[in-house]
């Protein structure tokens, strides 16, 4: 077992923490983000092609006209449903198709913006609904003050993974914010794995201090921190690199997820609560 003493390097989490956090709300709140058609509305194609085409030749003629944000997926009829923003030239669109070759238009349909603000409003309070019930579950099983450490490193988890979608411009749309709310939870799950062990190290070793028995805590559970997440590490990074332009997207929040949840439930959670706990100046901590 590793003896590292994680809490004393606390300070320097934080400045580390504190400049992920800076960066990524002006990325948020400065640059914004590229939302998807889910949120932005647009336009619905669906074609058919006298010639069977491969999707990544049609990505690559839709690109070479100049369309960015450009969603395609094939049906098991042989059709293709395009998707493209509010914003992007459909008139591009058609003189892509048919450059192709012959096909045939089967549906052509307008997705509102009214719908889109809906979704938006939803994708919001998924966030929020997730975080809540993410809090009060933390606050049941754990003292209340453990609970709300946890909610503030998974809350920088969620806003480092946002600022990064901000700062590389790559879409957002629902399938990523049901990726940031899975990476959310993964990283609740490694942080609880770790005050489970505070918890029980509380109850057993009389005489220690609680930032001893953080720091043996965070040690015992290392080598299992460590191998969940290279393995989980390595699997996204393979889906990120090799899964497609649509894939990648996805993964991407798993990619920078995996890598700050990590940080934050072995750096960042049990220092929130140790250093709220000095600033209520309690000398006696009570098993969690």
């Amino acid at each position: 077992m590793t003896n590292i003493r994680f809490l004393r390097l606390r300070k320097f989490s934080y400045v580390v923490s504190a400049v992920l956090l800076i960066l990524s709300l002006l990325g948020i709140f400065v640059k914004g983000f590229n939302l998807g058609l889910d949120f932005t509305g647009g336009y619905l194609y669906e074609v058919k092609f006298e010639k069977q085409e491969e999707i990544s030749d049609l990505r690559k003629e839709l690109h070479k006209v100049g369309l960015k944000s450009v969603f395609i997926q094939e049906t098991k009829e042989g059709t293709y449903i395009i998707k493209i923003r509010i914003d992007e030239d459909i008139k591009k669109l058609e003189e892509a198709l048919k450059e192709l070759g012959k096909y045939e238009l089967v549906r052509k349909e307008k997705i509102s913006g009214v719908v889109s603000e809906e979704l938006k409003r939803k994708a919001v309070y998924a966030i929020l609904t997730a975080l809540g019930g993410i809090l009060i579950y933390l606050g049941f099983r754990f003292q209340p003050i453990w609970g709300l450490g946890a909610i503030l490193a998974l809350a920088h988890d969620v806003i480092v993974v946002l600022g990064a979608y901000s700062w590389t411009y790559r879409e957002v749309n629902l399938e990523v914010v049901s990726a940031i709310l899975i990476v959310a939870g993964y990283s609740v799950a490694d942080t609880v794995v770790i005050f489970d062990r505070i918890r029980e190290n509380l109850r057993k070793r009389k005489g220690f201090s609680l930032e001893e028995i953080m720091d043996l805590s965070v040690n015992q559970t290392l080598s299992r921190t460590i191998m969940t997440s290279l393995t989980t590490f390595i699997t996204a990074l393979t889906l990120f690199v090799l899964g497609g332009q649509a894939l990648s997207n996805i993964m991407f929040a798993f990619v920078v997820g995996i890598i700050v949840g990590t940080f934050s439930s072995v750096f960042v959670a049990s220092a929130f609560v140790l250093d709220i706990y000095k600033l209520l100046g309690r000398a006696e901590v009570k098993p969690a």
